[in-house]
């Protein structure tokens, strides 16, 4: 399925609140994203990265068939973590499981990786979090560990995956 990866717009603002609306989005990003969607939560993270200067961070809403369904943020570390960054992504419920996944990060990870003096892009899925995990591994990032309870969401405690692309 052919995707384009476009700068956030506030004209996408419905198409965001209908493709957040889901709870199983919510519940498997380490990211808050409120359950229901709500119209002032949505406005704003668009807003957010529309202002983003994209000097610590690189973000794109992914549109198919002109319709924003899906993000994905690279957020660049600092300090002595200056040469990494975190690699976050996000697919409405129709696009999930497709392949789609792994082919917007490939060509995010190319686009970053061309653009920026990073060296390591990594991404911190759930532990149980399957379809990420597939899609990582498909877009050529390795698993380097897990993280036992490191998070806290919910009420509840969850171990996260670390997978990494490096710059070849």
């Amino acid at each position: 399925m052919d995707f384009q990866l476009k700068k956030w717009n506030s004209n996408y603002l419905d198409d965001f609140i209908t493709a957040t609306n889901d709870p199983h989005l919510s519940d498997n990003l380490c990211e808050f994203l409120p359950y229901p969607m709500d119209a002032a939560f949505a406005l704003e993270y668009i807003k957010e990265r529309m202002l983003n200067s994209e000097e610590k961070q690189f973000c794109r809403a992914v549109m198919i068939e002109d319709h924003a369904v899906g993000g994905i943020d690279v957020v660049f570390g600092s300090g002595v973590f200056e040469k990494n960054a975190e690699l976050s992504i996000w697919l409405a419920e129709p696009y999930r499981g497709k392949g789609i996944g792994a082919n917007i990060i490939k060509a995010v990870c190319k686009e970053v990786f061309d653009r920026y003096d990073i060296i390591r892009i990594e991404a911190h899925p759930y532990a149980d979090h399957t379809a990420a995990e597939t899609a990582l591994v498909n877009a050529g990032f390795i698993h380097e560990g897990t993280l036992h309870s490191a998070i806290y969401k919910n009420g509840q405690i969850f171990d996260y995956q670390i997978y990494a692309l490096i710059r070849s």
